[in-house]
């Protein structure tokens, strides 16, 4: 049933004469109870009956917590809109008090009956003289499926079958299609209680109407983005519209495609985080996505059961993300999904993504050139390779000093698979040589996304192998020896830079416990052993330098030279690499 249907049963139902109980139901997330209060906002004047009650029925357990809740929460028609508060809770007492006091003057046997039981009967009195209060009132019932296991369906059909027949009411229960089960005793009574149903099954259309207004610039390109993702369910619809709320300000005075962006992303990292089994591609793969091929098997290949469901998956995932037109992840995009991640907006979380959003507009700006020619790329199957590469050309020589590494290796993939390696390979060593130490990347981890073109990948390598950090060599061994000894590049090529003579003042000026340690991290740099020449060369460089000093140190005295004792079994590997560190140097010269 369309929502103008629903909408219009519903209006039917809360000015009509007759009283009545029905059902609203629709899937979880659909939009029932926004609709309703929709109902109740525009109609509330009208309502056939004086009072109105919405009751959620998460968590009560007891039939006397219900029925309290239906009248703790009742308010008169014209305040329905408009949650229960403390205006509403003094219209009630004074209401109970009244009667309670007339009561009292007519001698009600009521009251000499709980007189009788003293004090501890005043709450069984007042729950009595509450629900005796409930009448003529329009009752909402929500919740149904997470009330608590003490409150049986039975009691609550049986409640709203009371209120209807003999209280003056009417009541709507909103519940969640597919969530009861069929042995449930809401099924052996509700068409005794219930006078129809409704059921409200929205379109995508429908459902983005109810949430995103049509004024709205943002609305507009969020509406186009959340259709081609199917989502009609109300509650992520309505995720989405806060979000984009908390964006407005920051994309404030943005160009058109960065604001593109920015609402492309949003509702794909919000169904992915929210939305349960709708959601075809986790937050992760996202973030990790960069596009490109897919990895086929050729016939006759051997491939093990998980590992073609693995590569299914992902196949899945990519054809997905690929259909909404997200092509690969960049640093704004990251942005928007932390934001999302987080489920929240505070001022530091709002600083990033406008950070983000600063550097991908400046960005933009400076690289136009290369997305230009991106487009000419992208806009054809059409036999004009010329056309296209003069564009990269172009691009290169004057745009190269703004290309991120990620630019650098998207393009030099498209000229390898061209067939123009020979091409590119100088614009690659030209970006390494002078262009790359101008962009601050100091750690792997500064990269946003590690390349796939293999000259780029090596030339990277060795950048970072070639990196120095400017400290002392007490503070690059103190690093090493609380983290991850010289594993890490930029402090192992530092240590390895440092002279014979700041080795020999830094071992001899050391007074800590922990100087064994140091020294023996220190020579088990002669153990290492890889292909890659200039990483065995720094590890050895360490090492040599080390045991030199050592062997300075025990000739200072007799004392040292027992010291020294328990260092004594490097002498044959110090040998071994000190010879290998002079044959070096010397086809160097």
């Amino acid at each position: 049933m369309s929502v103008s249907k629903v909408k219009a049963a519903l209006v039917d139902f809360v000015k009509g004469e007759k009283d009545r109980a029905i059902v609203l139901k629709g899937d979880w997330g659909t939009g029932k109870t926004h609709l309703w209060k929709q109902v109740v906002l525009q109609s509330r004047d009208s309502f056939q009956k004086r009072n109105y009650s919405y009751v959620s029925l998460f968590g009560l357990n007891s039939l006397k917590d219900l029925k309290k809740s239906i009248y703790e929460n009742k308010v008169y028609r014209e305040r329905a809109h408009i949650a229960s508060d403390e205006s509403s809770f003094e219209e009630n007492l004074k209401d109970i008090s009244g009667r309670f006091a007339g009561w009292m003057r007519k001698g009600s046997s009521l009251f000499n009956d709980v007189s009788a039981l003293g004090v501890k009967g005043i709450g069984p009195m007042v729950e009595s003289l509450q629900f005796i209060r409930v009448t003529d009132t329009l009752i909402c019932l929500d919740d149904f499926e997470r009330k608590g296991s003490g409150l049986h369906d039975r009691e609550v059909l049986g409640l709203i079958s009371l209120l209807v027949e003999s209280k003056n009411c009417r009541v709507v229960m909103l519940l969640n299609d597919g969530t009861l089960k069929s042995g449930d005793d809401f099924f052996s009574y509700h068409e005794k209680v219930f006078d129809y149903e409704v059921t409200f099954n929205p379109s995508i259309e429908e459902s983005v109407k109810l949430v995103f207004s049509t004024n709205n610039k943002l609305h507009e390109i969020l509406e186009k983005n959340v259709t081609r993702l199917d989502i009609n369910n109300i509650r992520l619809l309505k995720k989405i519209d806060y979000f984009a709320g908390l964006l407005k300000r920051t994309l404030e005075g943005a160009n058109d495609h960065v604001i593109e962006q920015a609402l492309h992303v949003l509702p794909l990292a919000i169904l992915s985080k929210y939305g349960g089994d709708a959601a075809k591609v986790d937050l992760d793969f996202i973030l990790n996505y960069g596009g490109g091929h897919i990895d086929t098997d050729l016939p006759g290949d051997e491939v093990d059961e998980a590992e073609a469901m693995l590569k299914k998956s992902i196949e899945e995932k990519t054809n997905y993300l690929e259909d909404y037109g997200f092509t690969r992840c960049d640093e704004f995009d990251v942005a928007i999904i932390d934001l999302v991640k987080k489920g929240y907006a505070d001022e530091e979380s709002l600083e990033e993504v406008i950070k983000a959003l600063e550097a991908k507009i400046k960005h933009d700006s400076e690289i136009a050139l290369l997305q230009d020619a991106w487009n000419i790329y992208h806009a054809s199957f059409l036999d004009n390779d010329d056309k296209v590469f003069e564009a990269f050309d172009l691009a290169i020589e004057k745009s190269l000093v703004n290309f991120e590494v990620s630019n650098l290796d998207a393009v030099a993939c498209v000229y390898t698979e061209a067939g123009r390696a020979d091409k590119i390979k100088p614009v690659i060593d030209k970006y390494f040589d002078t262009i790359i130490v101008t962009k601050n990347i100091q750690k792997k981890s500064d990269v946003f996304r590690w390349p796939e073109h293999d000259y780029v990948q090596q030339k990277l390598d060795e950048y970072f192998d070639g990196l120095v950090v400017e400290k002392s060599l007490a503070e690059l061994i103190e690093h090493a020896y609380k983290v991850s000894g010289f594993n890490n590049t930029d402090v192992r090529n530092s240590a390895a830079r440092k002279t014979e003579a700041e080795y020999y003042d830094y071992f001899s000026s050391l007074d800590d416990y922990n100087l064994t340690h140091y020294v023996r991290m220190c020579l088990k740099c002669g153990q290492v052993s890889s292909p890659e020449q200039h990483i065995q060369n720094s590890y050895s460089e360490i090492f040599v330098k080390t045991y030199l000093s050592l062997m300075k140190l025990s000739e200072v005295s007799l004392l040292n030279k027992s010291r020294m004792g328990k260092f004594k079994g490097y002498e044959k590997l110090f040998a071994q690499a000190e010879e290998e560190l002079r044959l070096q140097q010397d086809q160097t010269e």
